[in-house]
């Protein structure tokens, strides 16, 4: 990736040592600000002092920052920010909750990510820091102590009793290095940060985990798929699900999943939040100018859970029995390799001129393509390694512009598409019934718009990030500390 393919308020961001706020004003241009909260600096702190949080998380003082009454800060922890995060990030910070996000310094996942994010969906009030340093979790005994005498002894002295202890905890479940990253950024965390909160119960969840307990906030944490379906440490999934103040899901079937392999309890104290859009934001549905029926597929990575091989054959069927029609496929992996092998693949399945993969797309540009097809498509599929889809994104998003959309029944996509009522569910990985169900939208347009705007009512009614939003500030332990 070339660098000046990345938005450019990510193409430099401020020095490690600056505390304030990423903004980015009328014109398209960021700036970094210094907070106006003047902090201290870390250099003039005194050892033994705490400086993080005086006033009880309960009580926080409101305060105007631009035109938004602020409640109190959120901070994330992420390896990447998806769009639908920062969707969720910016209806926060609408109500008064500004948000922090850490990020890696430099990673192919997260710079691929932000790569797809356009300059435009950015507001003033997030703060990304590039802070997180992965290479700790891997770097030579010798290296670790000196990140350890640099950046973490200062907190040592900062909680003396707290830090001694939470060193042994992160020890008994092999958690050290995430513990000593989690305690190095901790000092990066503003006085009046709320909550810590993760996406994906991985690495930069775990970092966040010690580091909210280190400074006695709450830490909460959303599951998705691949973590929880194919997890990197299982017990320290395990011990972190039972650690957190707030755990939260995207579907009920990864509730009962999760209950199934990591805990009982967690039937009762995992809360189902389904993701959400900003359906006011959504382009407006439109039909391309062209004698054939559209059909898009968005296959974000084009990983084996996408079931991409499932959709060339099918395309393959629908060509054998005569139907006219387009397909196009949107999405690449990081190096490019899965991309070509695939558009390989449809060529040698003679479907030159009729499946297209289009490779990476901004997210704007993802939308438009979506909005301007007849169907949309999505034959997700369980990989070899057990991974799966939560409720794609990419179905509420079709859905709400009253696309007519097929998926099949697997993981929680049957919580969002009703078969036959608001879009069409197959078997998963099998080729020959979703050519059906593509062949019976393409040749009847009647069942085609009635499953649109069925499907459109239910995406709209029940996955705005309104009501996702609010159902996740209720989760949150927003009135307790630890301390």
């Amino acid at each position: 990736m070339g660098k000046n393919s990345i938005p450019a308020l990510f193409r430099n961001p401020p020095p490690a040592s600056d505390t304030g706020t990423l903004t980015v004003g009328a014109d398209g241009k960021s700036s970094w600000i210094k907070s106006l909260e003047n902090p201290i600096r870390e250099f003039d702190k005194v050892p033994g002092q705490d400086y993080h949080h005086r006033t009880p998380i309960g009580t926080p003082g409101l305060r105007m920052e631009g035109k938004c009454m602020v409640k109190g800060r959120i901070t994330y922890f992420l390896g990447f920010l998806p769009t639908y995060v920062l969707r969720e990030i910016m209806e926060l910070g609408s109500r008064g909750f500004p948000v922090d996000v850490f990020l890696p310094e430099s990673d192919g996942t997260s710079d691929f990510w932000m790569d797809i994010i356009s300059d435009q969906e950015i507001d003033g009030t997030i703060a990304i820091r590039r802070d997180i340093r992965d290479h700790v979790a891997r770097c030579r005994p010798w290296r670790l102590t000196g990140f350890f005498l640099g950046r973490c002894l200062p907190v040592l002295f900062l909680h003396p009793f707290r830090f001694p202890r939470l060193a042994a905890a992160s020890i008994r479940v092999r958690s050290f290095r995430f513990f000593l990253l989690g305690a190095s950024l901790s000092r990066r965390i503003r006085r009046d940060t709320l909550l810590i909160h993760s996406h994906f119960a991985r690495s930069k969840a775990f970092t966040g985990m010690w580091a909210a307990k280190l400074l006695g906030i709450p830490f909460s944490v959303t599951t998705h798929a691949v973590d929880i379906f194919v997890p990197r440490r299982e017990e320290l999934v395990r011990y972190m699900l039972h650690e957190a103040d707030s755990v939260l899901t995207i579907s009920l079937f990864n509730r009962d999943y999760m209950a199934r392999r990591y805990g009982e309890y967690l039937r009762e104290k995992v809360r189902v939040t389904h993701l959400g859009l900003d359906q006011d934001s959504l382009p407006p549905r439109r039909s391309e100018t062209g004698s054939r029926p559209l059909v898009v597929c968005t296959a974000s990575g084009l990983g084996e859970k996408k079931g991409v091989p499932v959709l060339v054959e099918a395309c393959r069927i629908l060509v054998s029995r005569g139907l006219s029609f387009g397909c196009r496929v949107i999405g690449s992996d990081m190096s490019g390799e899965l991309l070509e092998r695939f558009r390989s693949q449809a060529v040698s399945s003679g479907l030159s001129g009729i499946l297209e993969f289009t490779g990476k797309a901004r997210s704007d540009e993802v939308l438009e393509c979506v909005a301007g097809a007849d169907i949309f498509v999505l034959p997700s599929v369980r990989a070899a390694n057990g991974d799966m889809d939560g409720i794609p994104v990419s179905l509420m998003e079709s859905m709400s512009m009253g696309v007519p959309t097929v998926s099949t029944s697997i993981s929680g996509i049957p919580e969002l598409v009703e078969n036959g009522v608001s879009g069409l569910l197959v078997t998963p990985g099998d080729p020959e019934e979703l050519a059906d169900a593509l062949a019976s939208l393409i040749s009847d347009p009647l069942l085609a718009s009635k499953l649109g705007e069925a499907g459109m009512l239910k995406a709209r009614s029940g996955f705005s990030v309104s009501a996702y939003v609010t159902r996740l500030l209720e989760s949150w332990p927003l009135s307790a500390s630890r301390d």
